[in-house]
C-alpha cells in the first residue's frame, strides 16, 4: 500500500477477540504465540510496536464455561477481572520466549479525558517503548462502566495510537478487511455510506463489529494516521503490512486534520455533560463566519454542569452544529443567555465576561466527517 511507507516505526496493533478466540470463545494460545512471534521480530529490528488487545471478556466467559457473552455489567466485569491475568500470562510467556520483555497498561476512558492523564499515559508508553518493552494495553474491564457498555478497544486503540504519535494503527480482525459486495476494499473512503459496506456477523462472545472499526479510523485519520483492517488469522499478516504489501483496508487519513486540542475536544472528551442550544444568527456566525458562540445567540440550557464542561452545540430543531468546552456553568449560563457582554458584566460583576465557547474550543460536527 503505497499511502503508509514501509519505513514506519511505531505503531499501534488492535487484536480483537474473535483474532485470539475460536467460535465459542476459548482462547487460542497459538494465536497469540504467532502475534508475539510477529512483533518480536519487529522490536529487533528497533521497530516500536504497541499491542492493544481485547480477549479478557472471552477468555474469563471460557474459564467461567460461559458460551454467550453476559449483558449485566457485573457478570461482564467479573469476567474481565477472571480474563485479564491469564490473557497477560500469555503475552508475557510468549514474547519472553523470544527475549522480548512485556509491560500491562489498563487504561480507562477517563484517563484519555482528562488532559493531565492523558499526558501521563503518553510519558509512560513513550517510556516503555524507550525502553524496548512491549506495552500491552487493554481496557479496565473490571471498573470501565462505559467501555463495556458503549464502546469497545477499537477506540481506544485509536485514542493510544494518537496519544503516542504513533505512524500507523493496524485493526487486526477475523475477516480480510472493510467488505463491499462480500469483497475486501483495498482502499476506503470514510466519506462512503455505511449501508454500502458490509457489516457481518457478530460472535456472541464479542462485542463492537465494523462500525466502531470505522469510527476508530475516523478517529485516528482526524490526527493524521492511517489505519490498515486486515485479518489477524492470516500468516505474516504485520511483516506484509508493514512492508507495504496490499493487504486488508487502508483508510486514508482526511485531508484536513484537527488541531491536537480540537482533536481531544472531538474524540477524548466522550459524553457531553449538556446542551447548548443557539439561535440561526448564532449558528451562522459559528458554522460559517468561525465566531466564537456570544451568550446573545443562546436561546436555551440543557442539562447541569460546570464552567468549563464539554458540551454540544445545537439549532432549535436538536441538530448538533458543534461540540466544545463552556466557559460558563449551566445555572450561569440560563441567567444571561440572549444578553449582551455589557449586560452580563453588570449583572455578574466582571469587568471582562468571555465567550460562552471560545472558537478555539470549537469543534464543527460537519468538520468530523470531511475528507
Amino acid at each position: 500500500m503505497s499511502e503508509h511507507e514501509p519505513t514506519v516505526q511505531r505503531f499501534i496493533v488492535k487484536v480483537g477477540s474473535s483474532v485470539l478466540t475460536d467460535a465459542r470463545g476459548r482462547l487460542l494460545p497459538e494465536r497469540i504465540d504467532e502475534l508475539a512471534r510477529q512483533l518480536a521480530a519487529c522490536a529487533a529490528g528497533r521497530r516500536q510496536p504497541i499491542v492493544v488487545s481485547s480477549g479478557a471478556i472471552a477468555c474469563g466467559m471460557s474459564s467461567l464455561g460461559l458460551a454467550v457473552r453476559p449483558k449485566p455489567l457485573a457478570q461482564l466485569q467479573a469476567c474481565a477481572a477472571i480474563g485479564q491475568g491469564e490473557l497477560m500470562r500469555l503475552y508475557t510467556q510468549a514474547f519472553a520466549a523470544r527475549g522480548v520483555l512485556t509491560a500491562q497498561v489498563l487504561l480507562t476512558q477517563e484517563d484519555l479525558a482528562d488532559r493531565a492523564r492523558f499526558r501521563n499515559a503518553k510519558q509512560t508508553l513513550l517510556a516503555l517503548l524507550h525502553r524496548r518493552v512491549v506495552p500491552i494495553v487493554n481496557e479496565n474491564d473490571t471498573v470501565a462502566v462505559e467501555e463495556i457498555t458503549f464502546g469497545d478497544n477499537d477506540r481506544l486503540a485509536a485514542l493510544v495510537a494518537v496519544a503516542v504519535d504513533a505512524e500507523l494503527l493496524v485493526v487486526l480482525t477475523d475477516v480480510d478487511g472493510v467488505l463491499q459486495s462480500g469483497r475486501p476494499l483495498e482502499r476506503l473512503d470514510l466519506r462512503a455510506p455505511a449501508a454500502a459496506l458490509d457489516h457481518g456477523g457478530r460472535r456472541q462472545t464479542t462485542k463492537g463489529g465494523i462500525a466502531s472499526k470505522l469510527e476508530a479510523a475516523r478517529i485516528a485519520g482526524h490526527s493524521g494516521i492511517p489505519v490498515v483492517i486486515a485479518n489477524g488469522t492470516r500468516a505474516g499478516v504485520l511483516a506484509d503490512i508493514l512492508a507495504g504489501r496490499a493487504v486488508g483496508t487502508l483508510c486514508v487519513p482526511p485531508r484536513a486534520r484537527l488541531a491536537s486540542r480540537k482533536w481531544w475536544i472531538a474524540f477524548s472528551l466522550r459524553r457531553p455533560k449538556g446542551t447548548v442550544v443557539v439561535d440561526a444568527g448564532a449558528a451562522e456566525a459559528v458554522l460559517e463566519k468561525g465566531k466564537s458562540l456570544l451568550a446573545s445567540g443562546v436561546q436555551d440550557v440543557q442539562g447541569e454542569f460546570a464552567a468549563g464542561a464539554f458540551v454540544t452545540l445545537t439549532d432549535g430543531a436538536g441538530h448538533e452544529l458543534a461540540r466544545g468546552v463552556c466557559n460558563f456553568s449551566s445555572s450561569e449560563l440560563a441567567r444571561v443567555r440572549g444578553m449582551k457582554s455589557a449586560e452580563i458584566a453588570r449583572l455578574l460583576g466582571r469587568a471582562r465576561v468571555p465567550e460562552v465557547i471560545h472558537r478555539d474550543d470549537l469543534v464543527l460536527a460537519r468538520d468530523l466527517h470531511q475528507p
